[in-house]
């Protein structure tokens, strides 16, 4: 079985894999590795992932899902056709389609996949990755953070030098930085920072504001086809814009022309907030990692947005350094995440690597506020950026007189009180009945290299209980669900029930023809048994073509030989009564 790397992206995914002593990209049928994170719906036909889905969003905005990565962990939902659904579940289907090509062009079975996540993503957010692989059919033993797939690809085209590396992931809706140092084998993650909602879908957003307000447009009476085209023209403008030069842009709005100009100074002037956020993320990067910009040998360029004039020159008056940009922006962590997939296959030719990483949150439980006990606050316990895998225990004491039992809360999060932060788990277990202040409890937490935390608790009375929070997996009837949700949605296409009456129609003409006929049934069913089987969207669509105008004309033809021998039979009878 195969293994295979995936960089599941907010705008775009890539899926790679290691093959002769290097990374090879999975490409569609189309030649193209790019497969869009977008998901459509087409009444009465079903599902389109990637290319063609987007294709929709102008034309088909309500029923087409995109950047659907900036919402997982959350509640919100999708309404596509009739029914809704989550960014776990429109994800699923991305990474669906991303087993299915890797399958095509392998030629056999994926189960496991090396998965990238941005650094930032909390343990909800990893957990309905893990759950939306595990719907897809995938098995996800590791997790590897976007930026240090990053510094792997880096390693690996530059060879075994010491470094202290700035990852600067800039995708479509997130932001990662991670400084990090390279040694022998070892990539070693110091500290992490980011934003999970700040983004190229960010710059696009003050494009959009920079054309309405040039033309006198308010945005919110704007219907979901013009808001639509102007998001269009603002995503196409901020790509073709190169250093120094000028864009009109121009787009007709309910009867009237409206133009606005763009150039680099225009643009770094309007995106001078976003700007303003990756700085300060910056400054605190470099402050948990106690270091300097001095000390940082090279600034890596990662994601699709980081391509952008602005953002170049902006990091290079920042930092004083120009950035070193490896190949294709949009395919820098995928090349890490095939070569980790070669390590994960033990592959010869690949050198084992030691991939670090550090805890992205604070991870701790709430306490009693003295001052307002309707607020509890948060007791760290494995600070943010400490090395994994980390072990840390405390004593806690009761707050009330003669209390039973005491309810450990966990939460993850930088905020000052509990509710603030996101909160994971939770362990209740009984205390001596004493004073406030004299019955105690022991809390581990346990944190290891594959976001696994293990809490246990103690009392004084040596009871113990604990609980693992691992990404949690779907319960057996949840998984029994969606699999047959996601393979009635995915069905592929030699097996759909459209496609199969088609077949079942031919195969009946088929039979009951001879000769030259029968000869070109049977060559056009190949064609289109072909076509199906590829799961290429093109040849799919081609050969469903191909098996309609068939059956239409076998279907017509039969109607006119019906129609030639009833009229005759009428004639016959009719000539006979005569006699």
């Amino acid at each position: 079985m195969a293994v295979i790397g995936i960089d599941l992206g907010t705008t775009n995914s890539l899926a790679a894999y290691w093959k002769d002593k290097e990374v090879k990209l999975i490409c569609d049928g189309n030649g193209q590795a790019l497969v869009p994170s977008v998901v459509g719906f087409v009444p009465g036909e079903g599902f389109l992932v990637g290319e063609e889905a987007r294709e929709r969003l102008l034309t088909f905005p309500s029923d087409t899902a995109a950047s659907f990565k900036c919402f997982m962990g959350t509640a919100r939902e999708y309404v596509l056709g009739d029914k809704a659904y989550t960014p776990m579940e429109l994800s699923a289907m991305v990474l669906k389609q991303l087993k299915q090509n890797a399958e095509f062009i392998l030629k056999e079975e994926i189960e496991e996949a090396v998965i990238t996540v941005p650094a930032y993503f909390n343990d909800r957010q990893r957990s309905d990755t893990r759950k939306a692989a595990q719907i897809a059919g995938l098995k996800v033993e590791r997790f590897i953070n976007e930026p240090s797939a990053a510094a792997l690809a880096y390693r690996m085209a530059f060879g075994e030098e010491d470094k202290t590396l700035l990852v600067f992931d800039f995708g479509g809706g997130t932001l990662d930085l991670s400084y990090v140092e390279c040694f022998d084998n070892v990539i070693e993650i110091i500290a992490v920072a980011g934003d999970n909602h700040l983004g190229g879908d960010d710059i696009d957003r003050e494009i959009c504001g920079y054309f309405c307000k040039e033309n006198g447009l308010k945005g919110e009476e704007l219907g979901l086809k013009d808001l639509a085209r102007v998001r269009k023209l603002a995503e196409r403008s901020k790509i073709a814009l190169k250093e120094g030069e000028q864009i009109s842009m121009e787009l007709e709005i309910e009867g009237r022309l409206c133009r606005a100009m763009l150039n680099e100074e225009v643009l770094f002037e309007i995106c001078m907030p976003l700007f303003e956020k990756i700085k300060k993320l910056f400054l605190r990067i470099l402050e948990d990692a106690d270091s300097r910009v001095s000390r940082i040998d090279d600034l890596i360029m990662v994601g699709g947005s980081s391509r952008l004039c602005v953002v170049k020159r902006f990091l290079t008056e920042l930092l004083g350094k120009e950035p070193v940009v490896l190949g294709d922006t949009d395919k820098v962590v995928a090349f890490g995440a095939g070569a980790y997939a070669g390590i994960r296959q033990r592959g010869e030719d690949i050198r084992d690597m030691l991939l670090t990483d550090v805890c992205p949150f604070t991870l701790g439980i709430g306490v009693a506020n003295r001052t307002n006990r309707e607020k509890n606050i948060l007791c760290p316990m494995i600070e943010r950026n400490s090395t994994l895998p980390a072990s840390v225990r405390e004593r806690f004491v009761t707050v009330g007189d003669y209390q039973k039992q005491i309810a450990v809360k966990i939460y993850q999060g930088e905020e000052y009180y509990v509710d603030d932060n996101v909160f994971l788990g939770e362990i209740s277990i009984e205390v001596a009945r004493k004073m406030a202040g004299e019955a105690w409890i022991e809390v581990q937490f346990t944190y290891d290299i594959n976001g696994i935390l293990h809490v246990a608790v103690v009392n004084e009375m040596g009871e113990r209980k604990q609980v693992l929070l691992a990404n949690q997996t779907l319960s057996e009837e949840e998984l029994a669900r969606y699999e047959k949700e996601m393979e009635h949605l995915m069905l592929p296409p030699i097996r759909q029930p459209e496609n199969q009456a088609m077949l079942e129609k031919l195969l009946a003409f088929y039979k009951d023809s001879t000769g030259q006929r029968r000869q070109q049934i049977g060559m056009t069913m190949d064609r289109v048994i072909e076509g199906l089987q590829s799961g290429r969207k093109k040849a799919v669509r081609d050969a469903r073509k191909w098996g309609r105008l068939l059956l239409e004309e076998l279907e017509s033809e039969k109607d006119m030989w019906e129609d030639v021998l009833f009229d005759g039979e009428l004639k016959w009878e009719e000539e006979d009564q005569d006699e």
